[in-house]
């Protein structure tokens, strides 16, 4: 099994990467084959890498390299084929392997000169990065081949349809922690706080309802396994449950995407035509996710659907009726978009009938140590390691970390820990990069002596939290409202941990200068 099946997830990593970094990423697989790419190289996915090139040699011999130099003086580059019009100025590249073989190639590159002098300084951190960045990926390329070679989905629940479809049609394992394509139900979701088990049992009692259900929650907190479960306890539970992302297609294909299209429709359309992700899911359920992401445009068309329960395709004079159970879920206020008119109301009003919101992981604590165990579980069956727990100072910091990226972040956190560890109990050590720089920033929070506060300790307090928040912004893609969210939440949380503040709000509200009314109301929005 090679790239084919984690195509999305490595798209959405290289894209992360590149943001972080300042960098252009790109992935191949085991023929040359460009799977992903950002920038330049966006535009060159699908296509093979030109003959003679570095990374075709990195495919060929196994070996990293790199080239940072003019690169036509480069023995490396002499036998590429497009020699002359290559535009990048520096570039890095490091294999990939599966179970010893050469399954692809990871590449950082530079297309002008501010990248590839901070390429060059950086160069041995950048391959030693690629170095754990392909370790990675081997990892998730071995937990595709475990899951596929277990129990099949029967062909009831897949639509036979092209590459793409499927991509968009099924839940990914390698994004959210469940076997793909299996039947996922209320009992394999793992949480037992009160806040977890009171969704849960609402979204029980509906489970056979042909309402629509919006589900609403901050990204990472497990709304579309809540879909597959409410589908899959449900009375159409051997029907199709289609998935279709509203953020992740591109405009200009989604009314197809949605609706389908007539042969003939536009230039490039098949002459027998397609059916859509509507139609695909008829007698099941179609999942909206991202719908606060479905361009104004098309959302009197999609209302359209929704209340008459019939599609008309693109190109199509016809209307094809529709029987679906409608899931979407969203991560943004709708409530607020409606009224900067980014959203239709009578849509709102349409999917807004049954509400149910997924508590954040920050609001379900008492959850994590069941977490902590299972994804070491997981993790360690499938890595073939002897991981049996973590450290006490390491499970107090997963506890109180407010984790923005909530258990799909927390997932990942431990995945990368049981990677890396070559001990049998993790350690705080063992946390990614960014995690570790917030865990020695909070611990250096604690350890100051904050019962009698003074100038010195409040500068100290404010450059440590400087610190931990910083990390914040690498992992925030909202825009500037909910960073400065997540960084009000991170600072009082980190307050909050100290006994001293515990006991006496009124001194924590005068240290931050603020009333005590609003110090109990922000503490109130955040859970703490």
């Amino acid at each position: 099994m090679g790239f084919a099946k984690i195509k999305a997830f490595v798209q959405e990593y290289a894209d992360t990467v590149a943001e972080v970094l300042g960098l252009e990423v790109t992935v191949l697989d085991q023929q040359g084959v460009r799977i992903c790419g950002t920038g330049a190289h966006q535009q060159l996915i699908g296509k093979p890498v030109p003959t003679g090139s570095f990374f075709e040699t990195i495919l060929h011999t196994g070996q990293p390299g790199m080239i940072l130099e003019t690169k036509k003086n480069e023995s490396e580059c002499q036998k590429c084929q497009f020699i002359e019009h290559c535009t990048e100025l520096a570039t890095i590249g490091f294999p990939v392997f599966k179970k010893n073989e050469i399954a692809g190639v990871i590449g950082i590159v530079g297309f002008n000169f501010a990248q590839k002098e901070a390429m060059i300084h950086d160069a041995d951190k950048l391959l030693a990065f690629l170095s754990h960045m392909s370790s990675l990926l081997e990892h998730k390329l071995l937990l595709i081949d475990v899951l596929q070679s277990r129990k099949q989905p029967s062909s009831a629940h897949r639509d036979v349809g092209s590459a793409s479809d499927k991509d968009t049609c099924f839940i990914h394992e390698e994004k959210r922690g469940n076997p793909a394509g299996s039947r996922i139900t209320f009992d394999q979701m793992i949480g037992q706080s009160r806040p977890f088990k009171e969704v849960l049992a609402k979204a029980n009692k509906i489970k056979n309802s042909p309402s629509t259900v919006l589900l609403l929650g901050e990204s990472g907190t497990g709304k579309e396994l809540l879909a597959q479960a409410i589908h899959n306890e449900g009375n159409r539970r051997d029907q199709p449950f289609v998935v279709v992302n509203c953020a992740a297609i591109p405009e200009h294909l989604l009314e197809s995407e949605l609706f389908g299209y007539e042969g003939g429709a536009y230039t490039g359309a098949k002459r027998e035509g397609r059916r859509g992700k509507l139609e695909m899911a008829h007698k099941g359920t179609i999942f909206l996710d991202e719908i606060g992401d479905l361009p104004l445009a098309l959302q009197p068309k999609l209302l359209r659907a929704l209340q008459e329960k019939t599609v008309e395709r693109v190109g199509g004079n016809h209307s094809i009726p529709v029987d679906i159970r409608v899931i979407a879920a969203t991560h943004r206020n709708l409530d607020q978009m409606v009224g900067q008119g980014l959203f239709r109301h009578d849509l709102y009003y349409r999917i807004h009938v049954i509400p149910l919101h997924m508590p954040t992981l920050h609001a379900r604590r008492g959850d994590i140590s069941a977490l902590i165990r299972h994804f070491i579980h997981k993790y360690s069956t499938l890595l073939g390691k002897e991981v049996v727990g973590l450290d006490p100072d390491l499970e107090r910091w997963m506890h109180t970390y407010t984790w923005p990226g909530n258990v799909r972040q927390f997932e990942n956190a431990v995945e990368y820990m049981v990677n890396m560890t070559e001990s049998v109990i993790l350690g705080l050590n063992d946390l990614p990069p960014n995690l570790l720089h917030l865990s020695e920033a909070v611990q250096q929070i604690e350890d100051l002596p904050l019962g009698n506060v003074n100038a010195e300790n409040e500068s100290r307090v404010d450059n440590l939290l400087g610190e931990a928040i910083s990390g914040l912004i690498e992992q925030n893609k909202e825009g500037l409202e909910q960073l400065l969210s997540l960084c009000e939440k991170e600072i009082l949380a980190h307050y909050m941990q100290l006994p001293t503040y515990q006991q006496d709000k009124g001194q924590l509200a005068r240290l931050l200068n603020v009333s005590l009314s609003t110090l109990y109301r922000k503490l109130d929005k955040f859970g703490l």
